[in-house]
């Protein structure tokens, strides 16, 4: 049995959307006792902190800021583990990226219930 139900690594990325990938996963993990958030910068240097998380993840989820795609990049290299789910900001949500550190709430509420049914949908799945 996994240790971990649900963990996301995210970008937090000097971006618009970083800033946005960063507030869905923060506000996700804060608002699900079964999700984890794992350190991105703890698996670059290969922590078992991070690379554990991942390693005992039920599902891996990777939001991403921009489709330069870092924190699916860092994860696979360090980890080699690829994600369960993950959706990216400008691709998947249409977001404009651009170099300020604010996003719209309303924007951030929509893709987080998107991020959230896509969770939901991928463990009853596993359920089955």
């Amino acid at each position: 049995m996994a240790e971990f139900k649900v963990v996301i690594a995210t970008c937090y990325g000097a971006a618009n959307t970083g800033q946005l990938a960063g507030a869905v996963a923060t506000e996700l993990v804060n608002e699900n006792e079964d999700y984890h958030l794992v350190c991105l910068p703890a698996v670059a240097i290969d922590k078992d902190t991070g690379l554990g998380k991942i390693a005992g993840a039920e599902l891996f989820v990777i939001i991403e800021g921009c489709p330069v795609m870092c924190c699916s990049k860092i994860v696979e290299e360090h980890s080699g583990r690829k994600p369960d789910i993950r959706v990216e900001m400008v691709e998947d949500y249409g977001v404009k990226k651009a170099p300020v550190l604010t996003y719209d709430e309303a924007e951030k509420d929509r893709i987080k219930a998107d991020v959230k049914r896509r969770i939901e949908e991928a463990l009853a799945a596993k359920q089955e």
